[in-house]
């Protein structure tokens, strides 16, 4: 916060970003007194917003306009926010149909549950590889000619695969063999012993099938490296033009500015936000991104990412986010 805004003036830029926020529309010196609890006139209420439109805090459209807080004042806004969170800490009650621990599902209903509340595009990255361990695998009959395959993960994720029996041993030993060689194994270093392997050069066919098949499996998880929800409810706010939807659209369907994005901060368990021109992408100059992360004990496991209009509740995103990644973080350290 500036050092050269008095209380009264923060009261004031705060109320202008509040009630922007609330009605999406220039903020007057009128609007200020009728809408706080400053007691004072509104002449001085004209001088203090002089001063924050002087220190870039607010700007107006035109000149007969009220006053619109700029990405600065949103950015003074966010971390005041954040640091009364951290002085009394806030506790929301989950829905009932948050709480179970089917982690596969728990991942997809936490992304939706958190777009609903927050009317923002949730991208939530799965798990790093090197967390992820494989606890069991399990070989079924399925039919005559095939076999289902599931790979059971310490994070209780889970991998199944239908494969042709042929070229494959019986039930029994193909279990005893993928259990033998990839129990106790991250998925990042059975990824790695595979690519190691020169599968071209092996003679025998029922070790090439072997790694065919556990490269088949462990690929599927790399395949999905985001669940994302909520495009829909954010673009019909109709806050956006059409290349801004487009963007958008990009966002959802190309993993490679997905991890742009993500790639903005490091990871944390801190919230933090890129607010409107922080950003370096023209198209997401009127948007906000909310980011936290969520861990399997102290290992940071993936990114939650919010994506917003920049003029939003930054306080019940903020909230929400902070909950919901916390418990989920809890959930999978103490019951998994």
């Amino acid at each position: 916060m500036p050092k050269e805004l008095s209380n009264r003036q923060k009261k004031v830029l705060f109320s202008i970003i509040e009630n922007f926020i609330e009605g999406k529309k220039p903020i007057s010196s009128s609007e200020i007194l009728k809408k706080s609890n400053l007691n004072v006139s509104s002449a001085t209420i004209r001088n203090d917003m002089q001063k924050l439109q002087h220190l870039n805090l607010i700007f107006q459209p035109h000149s007969s306009a009220g006053r619109i807080p700029t990405d600065n004042a949103l950015r003074l806004y966010f971390d005041a926010i954040k640091e009364s969170f951290s002085v009394s800490s806030k506790n929301i009650e989950l829905p009932q149909e948050y709480r179970f621990y089917d982690i596969n599902l728990m991942f997809d209903k936490f992304s939706k549950v958190l777009s609903e509340l927050t009317n923002g595009l949730v991208i939530l990255e799965l798990p790093d590889s090197k967390y992820v361990y494989i606890t069991r695998a399990v070989v079924s009959d399925l039919t005559n000619d095939f076999y289902q395959i599931t790979l059971m993960t310490n994070l209780g994720l889970s991998i199944t695969r239908t494969v042709e029996k042929f070229g494959f041993p019986s039930v029994k030993e193909l279990e005893k063999i993928l259990n033998d060689g990839l129990v106790g194994k991250s998925m990042h270093e059975i990824i790695n012993i595979i690519k190691s392997k020169k599968i071209e050069e092996e003679k025998d066919i029922r070790l090439i099938n072997l790694y065919n098949l556990v490269f088949l499996l462990v690929e599927e998880f790399f395949r999905n490296k985001f669940i994302v929800n909520g495009l829909a409810r954010l673009i019909s706010t109709e806050y956006f033009n059409t290349k801004e939807i487009i963007f958008l659209s990009k966002i959802v369907e190309e993993d490679k500015l997905k991890v742009q994005l993500l790639s903005m901060k490091p990871f944390d368990v801190e919230i933090k936000v890129t607010i409107g021109s922080e950003f370096e992408i023209n198209e997401l100059k009127n948007f906000v991104m909310f980011e936290t992360s969520y861990c399997y004990n102290a290992n940071p496991l993936g990114k939650v990412v919010i994506l917003t209009f920049k003029y939003s509740d930054y306080k019940r995103i903020y909230s929400m986010l902070k909950e919901y990644t916390s418990r989920l973080s809890k959930i999978i350290s103490k019951n998994l």
